[in-house]
């Protein structure tokens, strides 16, 4: 991903497991509408819904909750407290994410409160926002260091800030720098390095996953 071509988040997933885990063979670590992250025997895989891998069918999923049929019995995992209650000493803000059909991540998130959608880009040196979307989230960039950034229509004007904080699902990232380019591009806010370097970035087969730093 070069200058702000963005790689992009279509949605927070929660951890998830079996309530009832003497029984379950897997474990749910990701999930989403119509997909879901499974681990079984240590190893993780995507699966959408209608899709089997190593033994394992998705029939359905949600935000709440997956379908699953493994060795000819049914499995409804959700959310459950397995992965604090087993780690709970390591364990950190985590954000869990599928790519899209473009290969991008998206993802929602807040600057200073203010709820907006990332697109994910290890290739921006810093998060980038509009001039248009920072006047939306009521920031005031005027008092900023005036410079230039370069973007695949050439150099615009920009404001150089510092976002108090930056939100994304529980992970907290502050002061971080950002730019304010002026007019309306990006379309979207571009989740930068300069919050990117805070967090623990993991890509594996199409889902990235974000951990909070210590």
């Amino acid at each position: 991903m070069k200058g702000f071509s963005l790689a992009v988040v279509t949605a927070l997933i929660c951890l998830g497991s079996s309530p009832v885990l003497s029984t379950a063979p897997m474990e749910v670590v990701g999930l989403f509408k119509n997909r879901a992250v499974v681990r079984l025997a240590s190893e993780e895989m995507l699966l959408k819904v209608g899709e089997t891998k190593n033994g394992v069918t998705l029939v359905a999923s949600d935000a709440n909750e997956a379908h699953l049929i493994y060795r000819y019995k049914d499995y409804r995992l959700s959310i459950s407290n397995r992965v604090g209650s087993l780690y709970q000493d390591a364990e950190k803000a985590q954000v869990v994410v599928a790519s899209d059909q473009h290969g991008q991540f998206r993802i929602r998130g807040a600057v200073n409160n203010n709820y907006t959608n990332f697109l994910v880009d290890t290739g921006a040196s810093v998060v980038a926002v509009s001039s248009k979307d920072a006047v939306r989230m009521g920031i005031d960039y005027s008092n900023g260091e005036k410079g230039v950034v370069y973007t695949a229509q050439g150099t615009t004007d920009s404001y150089f800030v510092i976002f108090d904080e930056v939100v994304v699902g529980a992970i907290k990232a502050y002061n971080v720098r950002a730019a304010v380019i002026e007019g309306e591009y990006p379309i979207e806010p571009l989740l930068g390095m300069s919050f990117l370097r805070q967090v623990r970035m993991e890509e594996s087969r199409g889902v990235l996953t974000l951990t909070q730093q210590d």
